[in-house]
């Protein structure tokens, strides 16, 4: 059975993308989100990572947001990169991060361990991510509904 104790050595083990995001550059959130292995990750869970850990409600954690995608990466994230480093409040955001949690990476793992759907793999991830902190990753604005504490996986 996978539990929230499970979380980190899941999180640690995933496939990462090439390279990381490094400045609040667009060109920089390009070579992420733009990358072959981006564009061959489909049907996946992802995460944002900082390089060091941000501080939560209890404990911290380098899981800046839990996402998820049936189309590949590259589609669902090239497009954004300029917004994500020049809108006012992504460079807000992105820059803090960088500046107080250094670059940022991404990891991604297929859903169907951890979920019948897409949906609840991301939910399950959320939840686990929410019983270890109290709180949701700190850039994600989806909430779940999904409590279940464990997948037989």
């Amino acid at each position: 059975m996978i539990t929230k104790d499970d979380l980190y050595p899941l999180v640690n083990g995933f496939e990462r993308l090439p390279r990381q995001i490094n400045e609040l550059s667009e060109g920089s959130f390009e070579k992420v989100y733009g990358s072959a292995e981006a564009s061959k990750a489909k049907g996946i869970i992802y995460f944002f990572l900082s390089s060091m850990p941000v501080p939560r409600l209890h404990g911290e954690s380098r899981i800046l947001y839990i996402g998820q995608t049936k189309n590949d990466f590259r589609s669902r994230y090239l497009r954004h990169a300029k917004l994500h480093a020049t809108s006012k409040a992504n460079s807000l955001k992105f820059g803090a991060i960088l500046r107080e949690y250094g670059p940022i990476e991404v990891a991604v793992c297929d859903y169907r361990r951890f979920g019948e759907t897409l949906i609840k793999a991301e939910g399950q991830f959320l939840w686990w991510y929410f019983q270890n902190h109290c709180e949701y990753p700190p850039i994600n604005y989806t909430r779940t509904n999904v409590r279940t504490d464990a997948v037989d996986a």
